[in-house]
């Protein structure tokens, strides 16, 4: 039996509500994935919660040197500039209330 192999397209930028729609009707409805079979070494969980503290940490950092440089930022940068850093800022927020969900952000 041959198995033919196709090339994964990349992952698009955005995506419509009726395209992903359309892409869910026709998912496989018969995968179940579940975290049962994950079972990762206690060495890769440390390595794991080290970097989501060091990404916490740096994210953190980064949205206070944004909040304190607001005001200049408005002068140096233009419009379009300004809403990518805003959701830019938006989406740090809401990685890391999930981060602060799962437990992980007050460990190193």
């Amino acid at each position: 039996m041959a198995f033919i192999v196709q090339e994964i397209p990349p992952v698009p930028e955005s995506i419509s509500h009726k395209k992903l729609r359309k892409l869910f009707s026709h998912a496989n409805k018969g995968l179940n994935g579940t975290a049962d079979n994950y079972n990762p070494s206690e060495e890769g969980k440390e390595r794991i919660d080290k970097l989501l503290f060091t990404w916490a940490t740096a994210s953190k950092e980064l949205l206070e040197g944004l909040r304190e440089e607001n005001s200049s930022l408005s002068e140096i940068k233009g419009a379009h500039s300004l809403l990518a850093l805003g959701a830019m800022e938006a989406h740090i927020n809401m990685a890391l209330q999930a981060l602060k969900a799962s437990g992980k952000d007050d460990k190193p």
